[in-house]
């Protein structure tokens, strides 16, 4: 992958609006993508020895990851200091925060949440993926209640049998096994990291509360879990069975889906992008890129490129128009903050991709010496 020289890369194609929250290794902005005046989260990652290894790490995960309750990669820019992810914009917020008003929910308000994350999850583990730092603040939730699980930074990818060593996600959701120092079963960790989510969704407190790892590890390992009793049966024992200390006896991702207490989970169909690429490439042919920069940036593998970024973007935009079967479908334009002139072919020199150039004029972008112009139908 080439690193861009441009400090000021970003900007070309993208205007940050404000920051939004922090990530495992980085600032998260929210940003809107000028070409498709569509709001994106940007992962804003400093490139420090460290964590580098991450950062590629979680860009090959969420490249190949495609489900509706997880964040969806878009794009990816590479600056000699820094990195900068682009994924799909959740408006809304993150359970942490949502819990803070309501304490706690009840089991039939925590269920579809929860059947959400396993769903994610099994899909997840169905590819030896191990998110390794499930938690409250990695879960958002729009106004519909839809969830999408986030930020990938500790995300392993493993190989058959591969046990692993190094220590790292969030103290109160770490399993004994990682606290303990002990090479672990990434999958399992996140097992545990998923009952002590079900348990803070229906108590409004956690199981364990320490503020150092050896505390914490005697306090797992030396008390028996405390679940209520008010909690149904079935509750109880999905909690039981997914805190379990012994990983031999800790429920896999397979039998959560099959337990009472979460019901039926509907099940994950692959997003079908056959019959969407016509239309995406009508929309991007609308704005000014062209057939041969499309099938060139999708046929030879190209997907850091500023093509691909708005090829991604629409794919999802307006697959998620077809999820809504006749509901209010999202707008091309729906965002005040990221609300731009209708989409219009775009001023190029020769031999240059086409991108919307604007300038400010109060609040408001506007179009800069846009030149409409006829197309040919991709």
């Amino acid at each position: 992958m080439s690193i861009a020289l441009e400090q000021d890369i970003l900007e070309q194609d993208f205007r940050i609006l404000k920051s939004i929250g922090s990530g495992t290794y980085g600032e998260v902005k929210l940003a809107c993508h000028l070409p498709t005046h569509t709001e994106v989260a940007v992962k804003v990652l400093k490139k420090k020895d460290k964590s580098l290894a991450h950062t590629h790490s979680e860009v090959e995960i969420l490249q190949s990851l495609e489900h509706r309750n997880i964040v969806r990669f878009f794009h990816v820019i590479y600056t000699l200091k820094k990195t900068y992810v682009v994924m799909e914009y959740v408006a809304g917020k993150d359970l942490e925060i949502f819990l803070r008003d309501v304490d706690h929910l009840q089991e039939e308000e925590a269920r579809p949440i929860f059947q959400q994350v396993a769903s994610a999850v099994h899909y997840l583990h169905q590819r030896r993926i191990a998110h390794r730092d499930i938690k409250l603040e990695n879960i958002l939730i729009d106004n519909a209640g839809n969830i999408k699980l986030c930020d990938f930074g500790l995300a392993a990818q493993l190989a058959e049998g591969q046990m692993l060593e190094d220590v790292c996600g969030t103290l109160l959701y770490l399993p004994p096994e990682v606290l303990a120092g002990k090479p672990y079963d990434g999958l399992a960790v996140d097992m545990w990291g998923m009952g002590i989510l079900l348990y803070v969704l229906v108590t409004g407190c956690f199981p364990y509360e320490e503020t150092r790892d050896d505390a914490l590890y005697r306090l797992i390992t030396n008390t028996q879990l405390a679940i209520p009793q008010h909690l149904s049966k079935p509750c109880q024992v999905i909690l039981a069975q997914l805190l379990c200390v012994p990983t031999s006896h800790r429920i896999t991702i397979s039998e959560v889906r099959e337990r009472e207490w979460l019901r039926s989970i509907e099940e994950h169909v692959e997003p079908l992008s056959k019959g969407l690429l016509p239309r995406i490439m009508d929309t991007m042919n609308a704005i000014g890129y062209t057939c041969e920069e499309i099938m060139s940036s999708l046929t030879h593998g190209q997907p850091h490129n500023k093509v691909a970024a708005a090829f991604n973007i629409l794919k999802h935009k307006l697959s998620r128009e077809d999820s809504h079967h006749g509901k209010e479908k999202p707008s091309l334009t729906s965002s005040p903050v990221c609300a731009l002139p209708p989409l219009l072919p775009l001023k190029r020199k020769a031999s240059e991709a086409a991108f919307l150039t604007i300038t400010e004029t109060g609040d408001s972008p506007v179009q800069k010496e846009g030149v409409p112009g006829k197309r040919k139908r991709c």
